[in-house]
């Protein structure tokens, strides 16, 4: 197994049992942490300790939760994507039970950005950004996802778990420079747009 598939694997375990030391552990000082893509209260953040006081503070927001990873692969070199599932009850609202798309990015050894996306196309989409603009599929080395551990109260009925969606040709011209600081408030906008559609169609 690619060892940042494997370092990454590790800290997501980590993180789904509840240990966000063990999963920063893994991490680079200066982890890049960005949620925005995903929720509506999500953060952009950076450093251990601030990260540490982001993951504890959304994870202690839940009566119960439970993380899984149902597929993983390293779409290139330090590039790790994921689906991602949380499900359980909030202290506040109602249950949840959600997929999303996580994006990992590993540099010397550590993860040194850790960012979640609405959907995991939309992963898929900003590691491509990060690779020039395509994905070898050649280069893509996939593995299962952690295994869960057990659930105290009788699990959701399972539905048929996605697959990384495949890669069609790039459509876009290859980047070769990371996103500056506008580009990606205007991507975390749009991702907030989109999650504020669908929160208002669930309530209408």
């Amino acid at each position: 197994m690619p060892a940042s598939l494997e370092l990454v694997k590790i800290a997501l375990q980590a993180y789904g049992n509840g240990d966000c030391e063990i999963a920063l552990a893994l991490a680079d000082p200066l982890i890049r942490w960005d949620e925005r893509a995903s929720r509506l209260d999500g953060e952009l953040v950076w450093k251990h300790e601030d990260v540490q006081r982001a993951m504890r503070r959304y994870l202690d927001s839940w009566e119960t939760y439970r993380f899984d990873v149902e597929d993983i692969a390293e779409v290139g070199p330090g590039k790790v994507v994921a689906i991602c599932r949380e499900h359980g009850k909030p202290k506040e609202g109602a249950a949840i039970d959600r997929r999303f798309g996580g994006l990992w990015v590993v540099a010397n050894g550590k993860i040194v950005s850790w960012a979640t996306y609405l959907t995991p196309k939309e992963a898929v989409r900003a590691a491509k950004e990060m690779l020039g603009g395509s994905i070898e599929q050649d280069q893509v080395k996939r593995t299962t996802g952690p295994t869960a551990p057990p659930e105290t109260e009788a699990p959701a009925p399972e539905a048929p778990a996605e697959s990384v969606p495949a890669e069609p040709a790039a459509t876009e011209p290859p980047r070769d420079r990371p996103l500056t600081k506008s580009e990606e408030q205007k991507r975390a906008a749009r991702a907030r747009a989109k999650l504020r559609r669908r929160a208002s169609r669930q309530t209408a």
